[in-house]
């Protein structure tokens, strides 16, 4: 990267568009990145909650146009994931947002596949606040930082399943979400990239049936490789050899792409943050992104 995403003092909408959020771990993640020199200003609603989200639909789309929108922000960081966002993305006023770092992962998945879709905004697959201080380990914490105020780039070591090399913008999330997506204009769009996916509580057998769906409905078409993230409690019980990781493999191999897999990204403490779109490369068990400026040219 050649500067920083943010500078110090900039400010930050905080915004819960999706499920409800614990008060004192977000209060954790407020403090750490005070600490960083950033200004948190907390969106008008947050704090309210509606069932299992935080707020009705009308209150969240109020707080995540703010939160994309207002002039006075720099950036926009959510509280917490969960679900919610997938009922938002129609609604919201594409051409009216502005371009500006959008931090958080899980069902962030479906904003950052609404806003790639559209050709807005700057999407951070990263901790969410919640997350930040309580979950995440130090060398989380550590990335998202250099990348939010320093020089960023990461070069990952994982475990090649299916050999060879590939270049291309870096984009995915949640296997959940974006399954969640298929059929909707917000759908992933994976032509050309490199398609990261993690996924937290899903059997091996979902694991393989939210791929197969990604699969027969295009989300997938066109990928140049898939590098799989954590899959955080997604074994079986009673069945080691249930690897969803390998089952997963066994899913993609009709890509005819690179696969890698046990990346730093995830539901798990280690999540490593990365922006969405930014220039990556598969080669065998290693992914590197914004280190150098490799060629789109696989």
């Amino acid at each position: 990267m050649e500067r920083p995403l943010l500078q110090a003092g900039a400010r930050v909408g905080i915004f819960a568009p999706s499920g409800n959020f614990d008060p004192g771990r977000l209060e954790s993640g407020l403090a750490l990145i005070r600490a960083w020199g950033l200004e948190p200003v907390l969106a008008p609603g947050l704090g309210r909650r509606h069932r299992y989200l935080a707020g009705d639909d009308e209150l969240r789309l109020a707080d995540l146009i703010w939160a994309l929108g207002d002039p006075g922000l720099d950036a926009a960081w959510l509280a917490r994931g969960g679900y919610g966002l997938g009922r938002l993305l129609h609604r919201l006023p594409y051409d009216a947002l502005l371009s500006r770092p959008v931090i958080g992962f899980s069902d962030a998945t479906a904003l950052f596949s609404g806003l790639w879709a559209h050709g807005v905004g700057r999407p951070v697959h990263g901790p969410v606040l919640q997350s930040l201080a309580d979950h995440c380990d130090q060398a989380s914490r550590d990335a998202l930082h250099q990348l939010l105020l320093g020089r960023a780039g990461a070069s990952w070591v994982g475990r090649s399943l299916i050999p060879g090399s590939a270049s291309g913008p870096l984009i995915g999330g949640n296997l959940c979400t974006l399954a969640s997506l298929a059929g909707t204009p917000h759908a992933l769009r994976a032509q050309g990239c490199l398609v990261l996916l993690e996924e937290v509580g899903e059997r091996p057998y979902r694991v393989d049936r939210l791929i197969n769906q990604l699969l027969r409905s295009g989300g997938l078409a066109g990928a140049r490789a898939v590098a799989i993230g954590q899959l955080e409690g997604c074994g079986e019980p009673g069945h080691p050899d249930w690897d969803a990781a390998q089952i997963a493999h066994e899913a993609l191999v009709e890509l005819d792409v690179p696969v890698i897999a046990d990346l730093p990204v995830g539901h798990g403490s280690s999540n490593h943050a990365f922006p969405w779109g930014t220039p990556a490369r598969v080669e065998g068990d290693t992914l590197r992104w914004g280190c150098e400026q490799p060629s789109l040219e696989s």
